[in-house]
């Protein structure tokens, strides 16, 4: 037996040697395995509980395994969503990706996601306007489960299927949205990223950006008025040299919080606001 004091004293020493806000992570854990919230660890920092679990957690924790597979929650734009492994885990920098593409809608259209994941964005879009006509794909059983579960969760109506990109998806979408693997093979990520999160959610091919050229070729192909989509860093250059002489469309890139290059809002001219 140990005390709340005592368990979080320990872990966070512990935890201080890979994480860098060592006793928060050891709170969040400790919270749990006890099934309490922050508030109580604060309250009751002499009350006795059994550690063994707690700090089976916390050697998983040490292993980089990340917290968010340990606890199966995520936080994304305010709200809690599940997550599990196989399922990439979503960035804070998607919120930017939602909150570009709500200003180009009006709250009706027809939206397809392609590479859903875990689900948050359709998820938001659809909380943030419930009259889009949502439909998500994504290639993982993984995935699909854990976006299912999600919705379900917020009771949000969005159609679910199981395919690669848009292949036998027999509808017209007037926005597509994606946040798809970009990153470049032989790339190097932290060991949390690398050793833990899905290679397919995560690489794009050998430069990165082979699928989102593909989804580009998909948008022009289509009927759809606006794609948005997270993009890598450094990959602004290749994805404008790619679309220079396609005079039909306009695109616009935004930034990250960092000031990074982080996404694209790509238009029909003749649905376009911006020159």
């Amino acid at each position: 037996m140990m005390t709340i004091a005592e368990a979080l004293q320990k872990a966070r020493q512990k935890l201080s040697k890979v994480v860098q806000r060592p006793l928060l992570e050891a709170e969040i854990l400790l919270c749990y395995a006890i099934k309490k919230d922050r508030i109580y660890l604060h309250t009751h920092p002499e009350e006795e509980f059994e550690s063994r679990y707690f700090f089976e957690l916390v050697q998983r924790r040490l292993a980089h395994e990340p917290i968010e597979y340990i606890t199966g929650s995520v936080s994304f734009y305010g709200k809690e969503f599940y997550i599990q492994k196989g399922v990439l885990i979503p960035r804070p920098e998607t919120e930017i990706l939602i909150d570009e593409v709500s200003k180009e809608l009006k709250g009706n259209e027809a939206v397809a996601e392609i590479g859903v994941g875990s689900g948050v964005i359709s998820a938001i879009l659809k909380m943030k306007f419930p009259a889009l006509k949502i439909t998500a794909t994504d290639i993982s059983e993984h995935a699909i489960f854990c976006a299912k579960k999600n919705f379900r969760r917020y009771n949000l109506d969005i159609e679910l299927i199981k395919t690669s990109l848009l292949d036998g998806v027999d509808k017209r979408f007037d926005v597509i949205v994606s946040n798809p693997p970009y990153i470049a093979k032989g790339f190097e990520l932290e060991p949390n990223v690398v050793n833990y999160e899905p290679h397919e959610a995560l690489f794009g091919g050998e430069k990165g950006d082979e699928l989102l050229k593909q989804i580009i070729d998909l948008f022009l192909a289509s009927d759809a008025k606006i794609l948005a989509c997270e993009m890598g860093f450094d990959q602004k250059d290749t994805i404008k040299n790619y679309v220079q002489n396609k005079k039909e469309i306009t695109i616009r890139f935004f930034n990250d919080l960092a000031g990074l290059d982080r996404g694209f809002i790509m238009q029909r001219r003749n649905d376009a606001t911006l020159d």
